[in-house]
């Protein structure tokens, strides 16, 4: 169980570092995911709310909730963490199902795709990781 909440953590960490840089660095977000500001101006605002924000948002609140419940925290609090991991790994989960199905339909089998979808898969077992474990009996 100990493993799980480890990777966990780490998958963790790496979300929060992703929506940090998207956050403040929009340029690298747009970059990273391959898409443009419009020509209408304050499109960085999206890659910073979107890319930046939420990710950032999402992946601090899940991290906090997991290391108060590593460093001795309340039963209850560790299955809201992993709860909330749980709903984490089902949007990363999503989106490399999404990107396989672009692979497939829309023929944008290359290189960033493939590989975006194995990082995505990692990202979704290793948060969902502690969710797992509890609802296969672990504590």
């Amino acid at each position: 169980m100990l493993v799980a909440w480890v990777f966990n953590t780490l998958a963790l960490v790496i979300g929060v570092l992703l929506g940090a840089r998207a956050l403040f660095d929009p340029k690298w977000a747009s970059r990273l995911v391959r898409l443009r500001e419009d020509e209408q101006g304050g499109g960085f605002a999206e890659f910073r709310a979107t890319y930046g924000g939420v990710f950032l948002g999402l992946h601090a609140a899940t991290l906090f909730m997991s290391l108060k419940y590593l460093m001795g925290g309340e039963f209850v609090l560790g299955v809201a963490a992993a709860g909330g991991c749980a709903a984490l790994s089902a949007g990363w989960a999503g989106a490399a199902f999404g990107r396989v199905i672009a692979l497939v339909r829309d023929k944008a089998d290359t290189q960033f795709n493939r590989f975006s979808v194995v990082f995505e898969l990692i990202m979704a077992a290793a948060l969902g990781g502690p969710w797992a474990a509890w609802a296969l009996g672990g504590v």
